[in-house]
Parts: C-alpha cells; sequence; structure tokens
C-alpha cells in the first residue's frame, strides 16, 4: 500500500506540519498551544478567504460552547509569535464584527515537494511508535502525558528553540515522555529508561534530564518511598539546569521538587516566578504555581492562576482537573464536580480526574457516586492511593467494616511496594480513630511525604484533626503554619 503523503503548508519562512502538529520557521520548532495551532491551521487552509467567527469556533472547539474571547486570545497569541511579513503586515486580518482572514500567500506542499527539514525527519517517528504521533488531537496528547506530563510535552516544545538532536534523542525523549504520564509503575520506570538511553547519547540534552527530574517526581509518594526517588530528581533537575539555566521547564521542576521534597515553600514560588518570566505563556508553569498557591492556602489566587492556565484550550483536561483542584480545596464542591466531570468528559481514562471527583462526592455525602468514581480510578492506576481514597469513602460513608479491609489490604500490599502513610491517614481520620491518624502522619512526617506539602493545609479529609495541637504542630514543622 503507498504510503500517504505528508501535509505542508509554507508561508514566508514558516512551514507549517500538519501531520506532527508543529510550527517551524528556518527549521526550528516555534512552539504553540494545541488550540493556537489548530486555528492557525483553519486558517491557512483557506488563505486571502474571510473565516467567520463561528465557523472558526465550530472548527477548533467541535460540540463545545466556548466563549469568542477564547478565539481571539489565540489570534492575539498566533500574531505575537509569526510577527510580521516581509511587508510590515501581519499574518492575520481581522474583520471587524466578522471574523479574520489570512492574507499571506501559502503554498501546499507534500514530501515530494521539499527536502524535509531537519527537524522533520527528526521528529519523524519509527513504525512501532504510532501512538507516539504528534497528530493525535490535543487533549488526548494531555491524556497520554499525565498531571506534570502537560511539563513534558511544553517542555519539548521550549526545547525545540535550539538545532534538534538526531533522531534517536528526540525519539528516545518522545517515548519517555509518553511512557511517564502513564502513571503506573512500570511505564515510569520504561520512561525513566528511555530518558537515560537519551542521556547516554546525547549528555549535554538539558530536556532529558528535565523529564529524567520529572518521571522520578512522578514515581515519588505514588510508588516509590520519597527518600529513595526524590534525591534521584534532584540531581536530574541539577543537570537539566547546568546545561541551560533559562530553561523554564526545569524552574518548575525545581520548583515542585523544593516544595514537594524540600519543604521550602518560599523557594519553590521564587522557582515557579522565574519559570513564568523566562516564558510567560507557559501553561504547565501557571498551573503548578496554581498548585502551590492551594497548597499554601491562597486559594483566590490559585484559582485565578489556573483558570489563567486553562484560559487558551478550554478542554485541555489537565487545565480541567487544576481548575477543579482549586474549587475543591476551597469546599466549592458544586464547582469542583463541574470542572472534574469535564475533564472526564475530555479524558476518561485519566484516573487523577475520577478520583478527585469520588473526593469531592464524599465530601457532599453522594456516596454510591463516590463509590463508583474511585473503584473507576483505582482500575486505571495500580498504585495504592486510589485503594486508599475508596477506604475513606467507605469510612465516611459509615462502611466501617469495609474500609477496615481496605487498611488489612493496605497493609499487605505495604509488603511489597511503597504504601503512602498520608493515604492512610486519612482512612483513620474519617473512621473517628484521630490517635492513629495522627501518628500516621507522623510516619509520612519521617518518610518527607510530598502530600505532606501539598495538601496537609487545605485538605478537607483531616478537617477533623485541626483543633489538635498534634495537628497544629505538624503544620509548623513543615513550614505551612501561617
Amino acid at each position: 500500500m503507498e504510503k500517504k503523503l505528508k501535509e505542508l503548508y509554507e508561508f514566508a519562512d514558516f512551514r507549517l506540519d500538519v501531520e506532527e502538529r508543529l510550527l517551524l520557521r528556518a527549521d526550528e520548532v516555534v512552539p504553540l498551544p494545541p488550540k493556537a495551532f489548530d486555528v492557525l491551521l483553519a486558517l491557512v487552509e483557506q488563505p486571502g478567504h474571510l473565516l467567520e467567527k463561528e465557523v472558526l469556533l465550530k472548527t477548533v472547539w467541535p460540540d463545545t460552547f466556548v466563549e469568542e474571547n477564547n478565539l481571539a486570545d489565540n489570534i492575539s497569541r498566533l500574531r505575537k509569535t509569526l510577527g510580521e511579513g516581509a511587508d510590515g503586515r501581519k499574518f492575520i486580518e481581522t474583520v471587524p464584527r466578522r471574523g479574520y482572514r489570512f492574507v499571506a500567500e501559502v503554498k501546499s506542499l507534500n514530501e515530494a515537494d521539499a527536502a524535509a527539514s531537519p527537524v522533520t525527519v527528526a521528529l519523524q517517528p519509527e513504525p512501532d511508535t504510532e501512538r507516539l504521533r504528534l497528530r493525535q488531537r490535543p487533549e488526548t496528547l494531555f491524556v497520554a502525558f499525565g498531571l506534570v506530563g502537560l511539563i513534558f510535552l511544553s517542555a519539548a516544545l521550549y526545547w525545540r528553540f535550539k538545532p534538534v538532536p538526531r533522531a534517536e534523542v528526540v525519539q528516545l525523549e518522545f517515548k519517555g515522555n509518553f511512557f511517564v504520564g502513564r502513571w503506573t509503575e512500570d511505564e515510569i520506570r520504561q520512561g525513566i529508561e528511555y530518558y537515560n538511553q537519551a542521556i547516554a547519547l546525547a549528555p549535554n540534552s538539558a530536556s532529558a534530564y528535565e523529564g529524567l527530574a520529572n518521571g522520578w517526581s512522578f514515581l515519588s509518594d505514588l510508588h516509590v518511598s520519597p527518600r529513595e526517588a526524590m534525591p534521584k530528581a534532584q540531581a536530574a533537575v541539577m543537570n537539566a539546569l547546568q546545561r541551560d539555566e533559562k530553561s523554564a521547564p526545569a524552574h518548575v521542576s525545581l520548583g515542585v521538587i523544593k516544595m514537594q521534597y524540600d519543604w521550602d515553600g518560599a523557594g519553590a514560588e521564587q522557582e515557579f516566578k522565574r519559570a513564568l518570566a523566562l516564558y510567560p505563556e507557559y501553561a504547565a508553569g501557571h498551573q503548578l504555581y496554581g498548585w502551590y498557591l492551594i497548597a499554601m492556602g491562597r486559594l483566590d489566587e490559585a484559582q485565578a492562576e489556573m483558570k489563567q492556565a486553562l484560559g487558551t484550550d478550554p478542554l485541555n483536561d489537565f487545565g480541567l482537573w487544576g481548575v477543579g483542584d482549586s474549587f475543591y480545596f476551597a469546599r466549592q464542591y458544586d464547582q469542583a464536580i463541574e470542572q472534574y466531570r469535564r475533564a472526564v468528559s475530555v479524558a476518561p481514562k485519566m484516573y487523577w480526574s475520577r478520583l478527585m471527583l469520588g473526593c469531592a462526592y464524599v465530601q457532599q455525602g453522594k456516596f454510591s457516586e463516590a463509590l463508583v468514581e474511585l473503584q473507576q480510578a483505582r482500575r486505571l492506576n495500580d498504585s495504592p492511593q486510589p485503594l486508599a481514597a475508596l477506604g475513606h469513602a467507605y469510612a465516611a460513608a459509615g462502611q466501617h467494616a469495609e474500609a477496615q479491609a481496605v487498611l488489612a489490604e493496605l497493609q499487605t500490599l505495604a509488603q511489597r511496594k511503597y504504601v503512602s502513610p498520608y493515604d492512610v491517614a486519612t482512612i483513620y481520620a474519617a473512621l473517628g480513630e484521630k490517635e492513629p491518624a495522627l501518628d500516621w502522619l507522623e510516619k509520612a512526617y519521617a518518610d518527607r511525604c510530598g502530600w505532606l506539602a501539598w495538601w496537609l493545609k487545605v485538605d478537607p479529609k483531616f478537617d477533623s484533626l485541626r483543633a489538635d495541637e498534634r495537628f497544629a504542630a505538624l503544620l509548623r514543622r513543615i513550614g505551612l503554619a501561617h
């Protein structure tokens, strides 16, 4: 069967690769958010023709109601990114009250018409990596990349400002991104191995070290003791910054480590702000900074930061449940559930959205709905966390025998893999057993558990303990008392 030719468009010194979803300038990738790429593609496909706003909205956001300002924001971003043509005109013309027109000359190419650039060659997928293709729908790509997996996508784009390394290194980093974003232990470890292979081939690849740092951060708490995983994450991110101290993704990763493991809130905020100063449109940076603000109890600021990150891509599940988290920890459960449901509809196989949707239902006393979501989350992820969330739900629902059975299962599971003491503490808190709950939180402190830093100050699961002096003292030791 004859191979289908790639679809390419050229205008000025830009090339738009439709299959790989890349915008290239002089053989270097120009980072674009997924929806901005979709808007540009729609315009480039009909150069010189007016595209009505309604048509663009339906093309880029099908079957979803989106405010017109989302389109305007993406047009503004594209104009800033593309700059001006040789004649001094912007590439995109506004037709007042109607829509937009792409005014530059566009050439439609295929592989037979134009020699592939070094970037295009480097990003060609191998036969066994078909599912890594960047032509996936943006929301599917974000599902594949996971919680801090959006960091990986943005990092991959960010690093393409530089000459792209040879094809083997790019393929290995993309494979690492994909497998780490799957969130299961075996796949995260497989992703880490791909990063190590990339580093062996290209020891100066800062992006490979940054991905390696995120891989170890992913393993921590979910699958591996923080004291085992986080020093490796620290070493990797420092290697990344030694190779490029202006890497926004690496500064975000360092901010995560400072918050999650060093319990250095001030240092973490400094790194997040440094990243956003380097790359103001870095969505993952805004989202991780949003989680930092949640952890510090600055919930109004967190909601604003999360909404800003979501603004240019309303169907990004990572952004949706980020906004959901900002409502959940503010005890605004109706709004949180709305966001989590939207995230589930976009990415049904992403366990975190279902986990947090279940937790929100628990807080509302909707235990039947909660158990459905939490059981589904458990099927989607092999870490002990969804199981512990089920135990908490059983305890909160008054099903104490079932909750005790989960505790016994976690105890057995702990003999062969890491179980976070933080998760165990949530079950005892819901059972009304204050002293065991506090004892397990002390064990989490001894383990340097990251959930303490991210959640303890704001987690509704521990509201019954907040008046206890042991709990208050623990917050002070972690640096969360204020």
